[in-house]
């Protein structure tokens, strides 16, 4: 009897695999995009609660009581408190973590939408690249050749879903690291407000300012979070929507808009060379590089005078900010590009940064073909560049 061919199911099967999971990408990195707007756009939101349920403070300068809210009750009933509603005042969900510090009640409320987003995305992920791994399981029991290329398209898929797996949990234990020393310090003014009997007006000024400053500053590590993982998922894309771009257009506007800084400073911010050069990619996402560069030299470095270069070869360009500040240590420089490294941890954050710039920068290159680097001579300069392909080049590949 002649055999039966079974081919065409398993090759059915892996059709329909390819179908379902192209859907639901689309879908799930249309409401990814979606929430990582809103969350950008958003601010997290501080309230100090009295007994009575009348707000104390609020960096938001609401009013009204919170006497009915389910996580104040709480936080005065056990001590602390978390829950995740939808707001009625904003029209979206949002993570509400309350704790009891002596009679009052300190609330954040964070936006919560594209965390919930973002696991189902990585479920759905999970879940095709499973019905993938059955349809080529299948055509190799069936010693068929048809399923060559779906067998690639399943290996990257699952490299794919193991890479989301592991920056969730790096995402997870860094944010967490992270918030605690904002948090502490809301929470130690919070308590010292407590006591409003003993401070003087400029105390409790000065403490209220410590509120705000700290508060802004959980604002600028979730934007910059948010900013990093969103490049990271586009890492992963195999297809990317740039333009062409003229570079040294880009890099003369960027220069223009830091000199008032770098003045304000007392710094001289010099464009010393700038090569006509064409590349493909995301002017935004470039610009944001070479803002973080600069504002980086601007910071950190002590130098009076900070060069931007622009130069030409090989089919590729390479745009370096050079400072003659205090330099870096050989030790710390592999790990400058590191997601919240820092030399100085007390000083960077007393400076306003947040530790995910330099990080923006690598992934940011990396996603437009090229790569990062960083040299010091302590005392005499500093150089920090990125190459990028020309749009011949990049194109090609």
């Amino acid at each position: 009897m002649k055999p039966i061919d079974r081919s065409w199911l398993a090759a059915a099967v892996a059709a329909f695999g390819v179908v379902l999971f192209a859907a639901l990408s689309l879908w799930e990195a249309h409401s990814f995009r979606r929430a990582i707007t809103d969350m950008v756009e958003s601010e997290t939101r501080v309230t100090v609660v009295n007994a009575d349920g009348s707000v104390f403070y609020d960096t938001e300068a609401a009013t009204g009581s919170h006497a009915t809210r389910g996580e104040v009750q709480q936080a005065f009933a056990v001590g602390q408190s978390i829950s995740l509603r939808r707001s009625e005042t904003v029209g979206k969900d949002l993570l509400y973590c309350a704790r009891r510090v002596g009679d009052r009640v300190v609330r954040l409320a964070v936006p919560y939408t594209g965390v919930l987003r973002s696991e189902r995305l990585a479920a759905a992920g999970l879940l095709a690249a499973l019905l993938l791994g059955a349809s080529v399981v299948i055509l190799v029991f069936l010693s068929t050749r048809r399923l060559t290329r779906r067998l690639d398209a399943q290996s990257r898929q699952l490299e794919i879903a193991v890479a989301n797996e592991k920056f969730r949990r790096e995402f997870t234990s860094n944010v967490t690291h992270e918030l605690k020393s904002p948090l502490t310090a809301i929470l130690g003014a919070v308590e010292m407000l407590g006591d409003g009997t003993s401070l003087s007006e400029e105390e409790r000024r000065e403490l209220f300012g410590i509120v705000r400053a700290e508060s802004r500053r959980l604002g600028s590590l979730v934007q910059d979070v948010l900013a990093l993982a969103q490049i990271e998922r586009e890492q992963l894309q195999e297809t990317h929507a740039f333009a062409t771009l003229p570079l040294n257009d880009l890099i003369r506007t960027v220069v223009t808009q830091e000199e008032a800084k770098a003045r304000a400073r007392g710094v001289r911010l010099e464009l010393v060379r700038n090569d006509a050069a064409t590349v493909l990619g995301d002017a935004t996402r470039l610009e944001e590089a070479l803002v973080n560069l600069i504002e980086n030299a601007l910071r950190y470095s002590g130098s009076d005078t900070i060069r931007v270069t622009s130069t030409t070869a090989g089919g590729r360009v390479t745009v370096a900010v050079t400072d003659f500040g205090i330099g870096i240590p050989a030790e710390h420089l592999p790990h400058l590009f590191e997601r919240f490294y820092r030399i100085n941890k007390s000083r960077s954050r007393a400076l306003g940064g947040t530790g995910l710039g330099l990080a923006i920068v690598k992934h940011t290159v990396q996603l437009h073909g090229g790569d990062v680097s960083v040299s010091s001579d302590p005392g005499r300069e500093t150089v920090f560049a990125f190459t990028l392909p020309l749009q011949s080049r990049a194109a090609e590949s």
